[in-house]
């Protein structure tokens, strides 16, 4: 089969574009995800801490080991900014580098809480949904959907305890079975110091949560 000059011309093309941009996504993936990881170490101020990197560049899992907690645990994904392929359906679906951060307490929570934000397509999966109530609250940044055990009070105290910062947050959660304070922020590379600015609130101001929750 002959191949025309304006096809081979394009695939030619296409071809210098991925060899072009896959270095440039590569290094800029590499770029956040080193700044992030100072970011976190500058905010949680840990006494250690281990990286496993996920998938080249596409971002880490942190555990950092920080006084007050049994373990901090931060993922930070990353968009394949190297993939020319795969970048537009990511930007499609509405994707964005997202943190993941699971502060391990020492004493149990009285009750499981969730703050979820977003619609349908950004609803987290939650084991145990039917068992708890819901409500809706309005804060800065949009309404949020609130689902709890017993008491809906403490979910409002959260809100107040995250202040300017909870537009950051998709999903906020309380794990009774686990004892896991959990936070998932969309987080572009223009927040990332908003971003980790509010996971060292969380270790700074320990005492205040735990009377929260």
């Amino acid at each position: 089969m002959k191949v025309s000059k304006e096809v081979f011309g394009a695939l030619i093309g296409a071809s210098l574009v991925l060899t072009v941009l896959y270095p440039l996504g590569h290094r800029r993936n590499l770029k956040l995800a080193k700044r992030m990881a100072a970011l976190l170490e500058e905010q949680l101020q840990p006494q250690d801490q281990e990286y496993t990197w996920l998938g080249g560049v596409m971002g880490f899992t942190g555990e950092f080991k920080v006084p007050g907690f049994r373990k901090v645990m931060v993922v930070y994904r990353l968009l394949p900014r190297q993939s020319v392929l795969w970048l537009p359906f990511h930007f499609l679906t509405g994707d964005r580098d997202t943190v993941q951060a699971l502060f391990y307490l020492k004493e149990p929570p009285s009750q499981e809480i969730h703050l979820v934000k977003g619609g349908l397509l950004s609803r987290p999966k939650i084991y145990n949904l039917a068992s708890l109530r819901e409500k809706r609250m309005k804060r800065r940044g949009g309404k949020v959907r609130v689902l709890y055990e017993r008491d809906p009070d403490p979910a409002e105290r959260l809100a107040d305890f995250l202040g300017d910062e909870l537009p950051l947050v998709r999903h906020l959660a309380v794990t009774k079975e686990k004892g896991v304070f959990y936070l998932e922020l969309p987080l572009p590379p223009s927040h990332l110091e908003k971003g980790a600015s509010l996971l060292g609130r969380v270790v700074h101001k320990r005492p205040a949560l735990e009377k929260v929750i």
